[in-house]
């Protein structure tokens, strides 16, 4: 009981303090609400209230205006005093403005293991809703799995606009109606049936539907494995491929030649990181062949570049 008072003068104290530092805050009904969590989860020195805070009442364009305002912390702490320093520096004025927040709060670096900037979500999303709008973001037909140890945030997904399938984790950033704007850390698993051969085939030998069958396998790299036999008719193996191994274009050679002046999209990975672009073939090729290609939009940005297949090509910098 005497815990839960001394919170309680905590709070009215706090509401006292900013309102005596800001008097013009006093001037219409209605205060506008700051709730900051005792534990933010970040990793920048100087943040926006509106990646750490709840922001409500009052009017929009003050939300707005204190969303937008910056803090700064030593990446230890955020302190409620720089919190009022900031406000009181910010172009709000006329409004009445309360401050829910402890002396200080505890920063912890996010990642993927729960740590999220709202510890306490508002809203029952599950993270299954999304996996129909990563897919279509990432054009991808495979399974996809999200998890995460926070619910979605409300409000519409803003950030990113694409995806790369394979691609383990992503920041989503999600915009509710107020414009405030929240992190959702998540990991991906990308799943896609792959032909696997049912009998050993040896080099030079022409792939037969008939030796393969299909299982659905976790990936991390998209376009290297065929899923269907539509997609090796024609082929031949470049090296003997075992029983119960799963098929890679890298594997086989194909009759089909794809000519240069093809559009294509450009793939390329560093680190564990996927970036892609239009080109344009700039030599003859079958999968699996290394050609010259370049960017669509840049004729003196060439590069070598595996085909994939007649749509797709991988530029390797790892």
């Amino acid at each position: 009981m005497k815990e839960h008072c001394r919170q309680g003068l905590l709070w009215l104290l706090l509401f006292v303090t900013v309102m005596a530092a800001c008097p013009a805050y006093s001037a219409q009904s209605g205060p506008v609400i700051l709730e900051i969590p005792a534990v933010i989860y970040t990793s920048k020195g100087t943040i926006r209230l509106g990646e750490v805070a709840k922001i409500t009442g009052g009017m929009k364009r003050t939300r707005d205006i204190l969303a937008n305002v910056q803090v700064w912390t030593d990446g230890q702490t955020l302190e409620r005093r720089e919190v009022m320093r900031a406000v009181e520096a910010s172009d709000v004025s006329g409004v009445r403005l309360e401050i829910r927040m402890p002396l200080s709060s505890r920063i912890e670096p996010p990642d993927y293991e729960g740590n999220f900037t709202d510890p306490s979500p508002r809203n029952e999303r599950s993270v299954n809703d999304l996996v129909p709008t990563l897919k279509n973001m990432a054009g991808w037909t495979g399974g996809l799995e999200i998890s995460a140890s926070s619910p979605v945030p409300e409000g519409r997904l803003v950030d990113p606009t694409t995806l790369i399938p394979g691609t383990s984790g992503a920041t989503l950033r999600f915009q509710d109606s107020s414009g405030r704007v929240r992190p959702l850390n998540v990991r991906l698993t990308w799943t896609q049936n792959v032909l696997v051969a049912a009998r050993n085939i040896k080099r030079g030998d022409r792939i037969n539907p008939q030796a393969l069958f299909t299982r659905p396998m976790k990936i991390t790299r998209a376009g290297v494995y065929p899923s269907s036999p539509a997609e090796v008719s024609g082929f031949t193996a470049n090296r003997n491929i075992k029983q119960g191994e799963a098929l890679e274009f890298r594997y086989l050679t194909s009759s089909q030649v794809i000519k240069r002046g093809r559009q294509v999209k450009i793939i390329a990975r560093f680190n564990g990181v996927s970036a892609t672009t239009d080109g344009v073939l700039m030599e003859d090729g079958r999968p699996g062949d290394w050609v010259k290609v370049r960017r669509a939009d840049d004729r003196r940005a060439t590069f070598r570049a595996r085909i994939i297949d007649e749509n797709t090509v991988e530029v390797s910098t790892e």
